[in-house]
């Protein structure tokens, strides 16, 4: 178990989870390795993949290819897509060798069929990091105000 899934941890995804719940989801995950420049996303792609970072540093990309942030282990990624199905916004690709944790949704969401409560609190987290994101951008002047 890596330290994503630790009890205390406060990942964003994992924050309602105890011990036993946060095994499942770890065992529903699938490993993603890259090496150093391998592409993870590709703009304009679309799939319903969500990841998180436990190893190794990632560059996220616009479409002209114009790295926008860096990010790292415990950083999720591919939140809106996982929920929508929309097309990928921007590029992810490896700085370093790297190590993923990912969920398909429909895999996820079949296999969180028989633990509700799992799902109710991963939903919530889900939720809550997504509204954090969205105030962090607001704070930032990204938003347009109507």
């Amino acid at each position: 178990m890596n330290n994503l899934f630790i009890e205390h941890s406060d990942h964003p995804l994992f924050r309602f989870l105890d011990a036993g719940e946060r095994t499942v989801m770890e065992g529903i995950g699938r490993v993603v390795e890259l090496g150093d420049g391998e592409e993870l996303i590709r703009s304009g792609a679309r799939d319903t993949q969500l990841y998180t970072v436990e190893q190794g540093v990632l560059e996220i990309a616009d479409s002209g290819g114009r790295v926008l942030a860096s990010v790292g282990p415990g950083d999720v990624l591919g939140e809106v897509s996982f929920i929508d199905d929309s097309p990928r916004s921007a590029s992810v690709r490896a700085a370093a060798p790297a190590v993923l944790r990912a969920w398909d949704r429909d895999s996820l969401m079949q296999a969180l069929q028989s633990e509700p409560a799992i799902l109710a609190k991963f939903s919530v987290a889900l939720n809550l990091l997504l509204v954090e994101r969205l105030r962090d951008t607001a704070k930032a002047g990204v938003v347009s105000r109507r």
